[in-house]
């Protein structure tokens, strides 16, 4: 069951496009239970996509035309990711941070995984080594990376950040506009199945205030770098990209207002 919908978005109207996510998730909300397009919890949202018309792909866009689209299981507890992108400095900063603070990646002992999640008020504890925290610098315009030696307290790094105008270019792009769907989900013979029960759509997301959540502990930044553990990448390096990621509950914080979708 792909692409129902025929109709295409169009990303110079705002309000049309709005009105088209909405029918279009009304329609797939009426279909009650569907099987998962895919296993795990990337089936969620590749299901979701599949339903509403929009085509897989790895660009740096909004899903459907200019709204965002998440997607979750009901009743889990996990942080929903607002955007992956990138540190602005150094060039392949995640190569960097990988190789020099990572560790063994169990699947292919010649590369290193890292995966670790930090805030603004403390350093973390990554693998009993390395502190990591974020650092916003209003004077600098940055977002800091910084990383310590836990056994000696010494400053490793202070020089990987975001540039606050990148930061701000991709919240007005990817937080405009963003439709968060919740889902029932089961298990028939063996395969998860899905039914999007309800939506809420998020407007405008506030650069100033997504850096006043970072310094209060709100948003988390993530970083997973991995291996691939299936197909013909096996044990290669996978990035699944630097992300900020935030509870479901603190979503009405990092946006300026919502609607339910009724």
């Amino acid at each position: 069951m792909k692409n129902l919908f025929k109709k295409k978005v169009n990303p110079s109207s705002d309000d049309d496009n709005l009105k088209l996510f909405i029918e279009n998730f009304k329609r797939v909300r009426d279909l009650g239970w569907v099987r998962s397009h895919r296993s795990h919890n990337t089936g969620i949202g590749k299901t979701l996509e599949d339903l509403m018309g929009v085509e897989e792909n790895n660009l740096d866009e909004p899903d459907f035309g200019n709204i965002e689209i998440k997607s979750q299981r009901k009743y889990t507890s996990s942080y929903i990711t607002l955007f992956t992108k990138a540190p602005s400095f150094p060039n392949r900063a995640n190569t960097l941070l990988r190789d020099k603070y990572g560790i063994q990646n169990e699947d292919n002992p010649k590369i290193k995984k890292l995966h670790c999640s930090m805030f603004s008020s403390h350093f973390n504890n990554t693998y009993e080594k390395w502190g990591f925290r974020l650092r916003p610098s209003d004077t600098e315009n940055k977002l800091f990376i910084d990383v310590k030696n836990l056994k000696s307290e010494v400053l490793d790094n202070n020089t990987i950040y975001y540039d606050y105008d990148v930061l701000k270019k991709t919240i007005s792009h990817k937080l405009n506009v963003l439709a968060f769907v919740n889902t029932d989900n089961k298990t028939v013979d063996d395969e998860e199945h899905f039914h999007f029960t309800d939506c809420k759509i998020f407007y405008k997301c506030n650069f100033d205030k997504f850096i006043s959540l970072i310094s209060n502990d709100k948003i988390m930044y993530d970083i997973r770098i991995g291996s691939y553990k299936t197909g013909s990448n096996f044990g290669k390096v996978h990035d699944h990209g630097s992300g900020f990621r935030v509870k479901r509950e603190d979503m009405r914080l990092v946006f300026s207002s919502v609607y339910d979708v009724e």
